[in-house]
């Protein structure tokens, strides 16, 4: 799965000042771009209050590898419905393949999930948690 995140929300993740994930998150296969303005108009990272513009020259993920357990629903779906297909995303631009939209309950950053800033027609790795600090390439990962 993949969620993007604004940069103001690196540095709380790697201090472990913010543990969670939570909110709309995507299919990795499905939304594996390289530039912040395809992630901003794939999956409507244009709403009301947002840390994204359609001009940012980068943006960051959290990627994780999902477990059946974890609470996701389609969203826009009731709430007790999980991992199924659903339709295109909601309002994402014509010009634009959408993408199905998950919705997550906060739940605890899963081991293994890893940070990488995409930019510039490239996803740079940052780190990796380890389920109880986040490693750096420069850390031995």
């Amino acid at each position: 799965m993949h969620k993007a995140i604004p940069p103001r929300l690196v540095e709380p993740y790697l201090t472990g000042r913010r543990s969670i994930i939570s909110g709309y998150v995507y299919l990795a296969a499905d939304s594996s771009f390289l530039y912040p303005a395809e992630f901003y108009d794939a999956c409507g990272l244009g709403y009301e209050g947002s840390d994204f513009t359609p001009d940012m020259d980068q943006l960051y993920l959290l990627r994780w590898r999902t477990v059946g357990t974890e609470p996701l629903q389609v969203a826009g779906q009731a709430a007790s419905m999980q991992w199924a297909a659903a339709p295109a995303a909601w309002g994402a631009p014509a010009h634009v393949l959408a993408i199905t939209e998950f919705y997550t309950e906060p739940v605890p950053v899963p081991v293994g999930t890893e940070i990488f800033r995409i930019q510039s027609g490239q996803a740079d790795f940052i780190a990796r948690y380890d389920g109880q600090v986040w490693l750096s390439p420069a850390e031995g990962i």
